[in-house]
């Protein structure tokens, strides 16, 4: 397997990040972005998520157009509906829809794709010996350890990918989130603000993962994603893996 990468492709409006080796290789990662889609304010344009009180037949069709552009039939997308917990559920085949309540998703069959969905938090996805895996690490996550469960699902990793995610320069928190990150050894950048990105890579390295690609982009800062704690009301966007 080669290194990991995350290069941008556009269709039209619609981007995604994708790794065009791995894909050579035999495994699909995307991650998309906002635009290019059929949603309306305040969901503009390619919300993913059903529940974020968009239109359905939007949602329908961003999904639609997200396969289609990544290479992907829909039919054979696994979701999850996320709770920021850690609890990982095995695919054993796409159903286009929800599987259950879970923060990340497993899977060694070939076709299946995973699909976890944010607008802050980070996903991470992972290629195994086991399989791939593919985790919401929003800030409970991480100070749960769902990155290390995903890795133990799957190891030996052989690489991984880290989304976009809010960054330290625009995530301030608490006390709370920053006691639990404490305890589990999580970077902090001070004593108010945290970044999912580079806590995930963290975990990583702490796992033993070395080969990792990560998309250096804050969702809050620019336009190209989306954000809950910049907007509040807000579509997802979406990550996605699958061995082919």
């Amino acid at each position: 397997m080669p290194s990991p990468s995350l290069e941008p492709v556009s269709f039209g409006a619609l981007r995604v990040w994708t790794d065009p080796a791995a894909l050579e290789a035999g495994v699909l990662v995307a991650f998309s972005e906002r635009h290019g889609g059929v949603s309306e304010a305040p969901f503009h344009s390619l919300n993913l998520g059903a529940r974020a009180g968009d239109s359905p037949e939007a949602v329908v069709e961003n999904r639609r157009r997200v396969a289609e552009a990544v290479g992907f039939d829909a039919s054979r997308l696994a979701l999850t509906r996320q709770v920021h917990g850690v609890e990982l559920m095995r695919a054993t085949s796409g159903a286009g829809g929800i599987l259950g309540e879970a923060d990340g998703l497993v899977t060694d069959r070939k076709g299946v794709v995973l699909g976890i969905l944010s607008a802050d938090c980070a996903a991470v996805a992972l290629l195994g010996a086991g399989g791939v895996a593919l985790v919401h690490a929003g800030w409970r996550g991480l100070a749960g350890g769902i990155v290390e469960r995903g890795v133990r699902a799957v190891e030996p990793v052989l690489a991984a990918w880290v989304g976009p995610a809010i960054g330290a320069c625009c995530y301030e928190v608490g006390d709370e989130v920053v006691e639990a990150w404490n305890r589990r050894g999580l970077p902090v950048a001070d004593s108010s603000h945290v970044d999912p990105r580079r806590a995930a890579v963290a975990e990583l390295r702490t796992a033993g993962v070395t080969a990792v690609a990560a998309l250096d982009e804050c969702t809050a800062c620019g336009g190209g994603f989306f954000s809950y704690r910049r907007d509040g009301v807000t579509g997802r966007h979406g990550a996605f893996i699958s061995p082919l």
